[in-house]
């Protein structure tokens, strides 16, 4: 099964007090982008790759990574706009989007994802909530969610991409916006995602803190 992989790099360094987009940090010697171009260059299924850039980096990224992806496209003032930018670009049937700021990722757990995907045409990789959720008032503790009921959405996320689109399209009509794509799929379509079981290392870069723990993961 072929298919598009759009990977989201069009953030900044601003929450880790970076004076650059943090997924050009190195962790053990490499960019935290290369860690996902890499691995969707070396998957079997994957055939092509949209990389998405911010209009600062754009030429840094173009000189960089022109050669290793199929087109690099400025994305837009927020994630949303920029998937749907990249998506208009994909040329296959099926697309995996996933977030530069993830550089670890499972070859076993995409296997899973894509066999997911053809099924339901809207998967996403999550892992169980470990901790306790508690919804609050203020500064007050309100309710306590049923951690059994509970998952962490993580990237990537695997669609049939003129499904995707239409919910993109509809949103964009709706001016609703979203951080995450299955939140399109189960507001604007028939179809109810799915998940199937992640990875706690696919962690994401959000933090200084999250930098030495990247280190032993990578």
């Amino acid at each position: 099964m072929e298919f598009t992989a759009i990977i989201t790099a069009a953030g900044s360094g601003t929450r880790m007090g970076l004076e650059f987009n943090k997924i050009f940090l190195k962790i053990n010697g490499k960019r935290v982008i290369d860690y996902s171009i890499e691995f969707f260059e070396n998957y079997p299924f994957c055939k092509e790759i949209v990389l998405v850039s911010s209009d600062a980096d754009f030429n840094f990224m173009y000189d960089q990574y022109h050669h290793r992806v199929t087109s690099i496209v400025v994305g837009g003032r927020t994630r949303q706009e920029s998937v749907f930018k990249a998506l208009n670009k994909a040329k296959y049937e099926y697309v995996l989007i996933h977030d530069a700021a993830r550089p670890y990722i499972s070859s076993v757990k995409i296997d899973h994802l894509v066999k997911d995907m053809v099924t339901t045409s809207a998967s996403t990789l999550a892992v169980s909530v470990v901790d306790t959720i508690v919804k609050t008032s203020g500064n007050r503790l309100n309710k306590t969610l049923d951690r059994n009921e509970l998952v962490a959405i993580q990237t990537p996320q695997a669609f049939f991409k003129d499904l995707l689109l239409d919910a993109h399209r509809k949103a964009r009509n709706s001016r609703y916006q979203a951080t995450d794509d299955t939140d399109l799929i189960r507001r604007f379509t028939t179809v109810m995602p799915s998940y199937v079981e992640g990875d706690y290392r696919s962690i994401k870069l959000t933090t200084k803190e999250d930098i030495p723990l990247l280190e032993v993961i990578l």
